[in-house]
């Protein structure tokens, strides 16, 4: 299984905002993130990278 932890890049810096991700879909200018546990965030922005390697997401905000 591959899960995810995602992360907002604003300016120069990266937050974790969200472990164990296992959707991530867009609706406009929103990314919508769902992990194994139901928990849902919406961040307005653009996905910038995906890296099943590193098991990272990284959504970079308006």
């Amino acid at each position: 299984m591959c899960d995810l932890k995602a992360y907002v890049k604003h300016q120069d810096r990266e937050d974790m905002i969200l472990e164990a991700v296992n959707l991530i879909r867009t609706e406009g200018d929103e990314v919508i993130l769902r992990n194994l546990f139901g928990e849902e965030k919406r961040v307005r922005g653009e996905v910038r990278e995906v890296s099943l390697v590193k098991n990272r997401v990284v959504i970079e905000k308006a």
